[in-house]
């Protein structure tokens, strides 16, 4: 074990994939493990955006490449997992970021937009969890969830989403019961507001200003580059005795 403070974050050399980076918490999650040392696959659907967030790790220790993919079926989730694997030299540190959302009511969402979302939210991080299997435990690996706050509580008019988030929570949990002994650590973290195109330009919307500021007793929304920390802390040796837990991120926002 590493005696120092700073030598337990290191993860010089570790080989991680990180989905849905081309934007958001992937994006800031990506440049983090690069500049702590890593090998990063950056995966999402835009090759420019893809090329902004490995731009961005330019100077860091570790790098980043790059894989442009939709991870929506099963046979592109999988192909993922090997791809990067291949252009790594093996896998450390899968990452399970990318998601959708659509707010409507359940009464007012069809099956077309269930399955979309389902797909990537949660049959996605399911399928690559399933293919880093050998990898990961070649000498023990981390997995890491990226919920929310609301896998762990609900919302109006999102059932959609919430479903999936709980599913991932629950994935995450189950998954780290069955890899515990091998070494693996599984562990999510659940951000509540997050100042990305998800939520909608908070910038300019002062209502939805008004709204975060109302539900999170920190009185904002987080910034992405606030998700690098936690992530390093799960991809890194400080977190070897933590599993099958959510790390909450959130403003306060589930204490209420």
């Amino acid at each position: 074990m590493t005696s120092t403070t700073t030598g337990i974050f290191d993860i010089t050399g570790k080989r991680a994939l990180v989905t849905g980076a081309s934007r958001g918490i992937g994006r800031a999650i990506a440049i983090a493990l690069a500049e702590a040392g890593a090998h990063v696959v950056a995966a999402a659907r835009t090759e420019k955006a893809l090329k902004e967030t490995a731009a961005l790790a330019a100077d860091a220790p570790g790098q980043i490449d790059i894989l442009a993919t939709d991870l929506r079926t099963p046979e592109s989730a999988e192909a993922a997992i090997h791809c990067a694997a291949e252009t790594l030299g093996g896998l450390d540190i899968l990452v399970n970021n990318a998601a959708d959302d659509h707010d409507s009511s359940i009464e007012e969402t069809d099956l077309k937009v269930y399955q979309r979302v389902m797909d990537l939210n949660l049959q996605s991080c399911w399928v690559m969890t399933k293919a880093a299997s050998p990898y990961l435990k070649d000498g023990g690996g981390k997995v890491i969830n990226i919920a929310s706050v609301l896998g762990l509580v609900g919302m109006l008019d999102d059932s959609v989403y919430i479903a999936a988030k709980h599913g991932l929570i629950g994935l995450t949990k189950a998954v780290a019961l069955e890899w515990a002994r091998a070494g693996v650590q599984v562990n999510a973290i659940a951000p509540g507001f997050v100042d990305t195109a998800m939520i909608g330009n908070l910038k300019e919307n002062e209502a939805l200003q008004a709204y975060v500021k109302k539900k999170t007793p920190m009185g904002r929304a987080a910034q992405p580059e606030e998700y690098a920390g936690p992530t390093v802390f799960l991809a890194s040796s400080a977190s070897d005795f933590m599993t099958g837990q959510v790390l909450v991120v959130d403003g306060g926002y589930s204490t209420q």
